[in-house]
């Protein structure tokens, strides 16, 4: 009884010292990944809504209908995320896109491809598009 006594009572602190877990704080890089990507998602999501004053907020590239084309009745993008690089000024997100619109003529569009969505570090506003542009529907119909 006393052998099996003297290893438990080894044990309890062992098991005290390791049960509680310390909340690990993110990283200033994490911290500005998340808020790029909740970036890009609102710039989404405000472009399949077709809300032109909040894009036009969301960018600081000059006027909205540079980078953003309204002459769809619906559109569906999907993005996938696949690097975000980090530089003293900017955050880029470089991410491949699906979509698929319905045009005022009633016609059914698909394209895909990838892009860099640069984003001013400070204010998370979208400075300008590299690559395949994701908001303009150029595409093969179904």
């Amino acid at each position: 009884m006393k052998k099996l006594l003297l290893p438990l009572l080894l044990m309890i602190p062992l098991f005290i010292g390791c049960g509680g877990k310390d909340k690990v704080k993110p990283s200033a890089d994490s911290l500005l990944t998340t808020e790029a990507l909740n970036a890009v998602e609102a710039l989404r999501t405000s472009y399949e809504d077709k809300k032109s004053p909040e894009l036009q907020n969301r960018t600081d590239a000059g006027p909205v209908e540079n980078y953003f084309d309204f002459d769809f009745e619906t559109a569906k993008l999907s993005f996938t995320p696949r690097m975000v690089r980090i530089t003293s000024e900017s955050v880029i997100v470089n991410l491949s896109w699906q979509g698929a619109w319905r045009t005022s003529k009633g016609k059914d569009l698909e394209n895909r491809g990838v892009a860099d969505l640069v984003l001013q570090r400070e204010s998370m506003k979208l400075m300008r598009i590299e690559g395949d542009n994701p908001f303009i529907k150029v595409g093969s119909e179904k």
